[in-house]
C-alpha cells in the first residue's frame, strides 16, 4: 500500500496563508489609495453625502448596529435580546470545525483501490464540498456587511466635522465617559429634537406639545443610526 505523504505546516500551509495574506493585504492597499478619505477640511470640505457605495472599516460595526434601526418604537423592547444573538453566532463559529458531515467527512474523502492498494488523495471538488458550510457563512456574512453598510455616507463626516466648525464639531470631548454620562444622557432625556412628533402649539403661551408614545429621543442610538445614514436629514 503506498501512502500519500502528508503536508505540514512548514511549508505548504504557510506558503499557501501566506500568499493567501498578501494577496488580501495588495487588496486593501490599493482600495486605501483608490479611495481616500478627503481630510483637507476646511480646504477641501466633502459633501454631507460623500462616501456612500465607498468600502470602508465602518461597514462591520454598522452591522452590530443594525437593530437599533430596525428595533424602534414597539419593538424596542426586543433589543435586550438581540444582544444574545451576536453571542451565539461567534459559539457557532468556535463549535463549527467539530461539525462533521457523514458523507463529507475526511475518513470518506480518500477512497482505496482493492487492486493498487493506493490511497488517492481528496479531489478538488470533495474538498470544496468538505469546506462548503464554511463558505457559505463567510458568504452570508459578507452579504449583511455589504447591506448594512453600503448607503452609509462615510465621507461626509467632514462635512461638518472640522476646525471651520468650532471646537465642539472638530475635536471629540475632553472627557468621553464624562460626555456620554452626563452631557449625551441629558440630551437624550430632555428629547429636544422630535422630528414629527409635535402635536400642537398653545397660541397664547407658545407651549408645545408632543406626543412621545413609541418616540425616539435625541441622540440616542436610533439617532446616531439616522445620523450616518441621513447626515442632511438627521443632524
Amino acid at each position: 500500500m503506498t501512502e500519500i505523504k502528508q503536508k505540514t505546516w512548514w511549508p505548504h500551509h504557510v506558503l499557501k496563508a501566506g500568499s493567501m495574506a498578501i494577496l488580501i493585504f495588495i487588496v486593501v492597499v490599493i482600495l486605501a489609495n483608490k479611495f481616500q478619505i478627503p481630510d483637507d477640511a476646511p480646504a477641501i470640505i466633502p459633501g454631507p453625502d460623500d462616501g456612500m457605495n465607498i468600502p470602508g472599516p465602518e461597514w462591520y460595526f454598522l452591522l452590530l448596529w443594525q437593530p437599533f434601526w430596525y428595533f424602534t418604537g414597539g419593538y424596542k423592547h426586543l433589543l435586550s435580546y438581540i444582544a444574545i444573538v451576536p453571542i451565539i453566532f461567534m459559539l457557532f463559529l468556535i463549535m463549527l470545525p467539530f461539525i462533521r458531515i457523514p458523507f463529507l467527512s475526511r475518513k470518506g474523502a480518500r477512497v482505496e483501490n482493492p487492486d493498487s492498494e493506493v490511497i488517492k488523495p481528496m479531489s478538488f471538488f470533495r474538498k470544496l464540498m468538505l469546506n462548503s458550510p464554511v463558505l457559505l457563512i463567510a458568504i452570508f456574512i459578507a452579504l449583511l456587511v455589504f447591506k448594512s453598510g453600503h448607503q452609509a455616507k462615510l465621507y461626509g463626516c467632514d462635512a461638518c466635522h472640522n476646525s471651520a466648525m468650532g471646537v465642539r464639531q472638530a475635536l471629540p470631548p475632553v472627557n468621553v465617559a464624562e460626555y456620554y454620562k452626563v452631557d449625551r444622557a441629558g440630551q437624550i432625556k430632555s428629547a429636544k429634537y422630535k422630528a414629527g412628533k409635535m402635536v400642537s402649539i398653545d397660541e397664547t403661551t407658545g407651549e408645545k406639545t408632543y406626543d412621545f408614545a413609541g418616540a425616539e429621543t435625541y441622540k440616542d442610538a436610533n439617532w446616531q443610526m439616522r445620523h450616518m445614514y441621513e447626515p442632511t436629514f438627521t443632524w
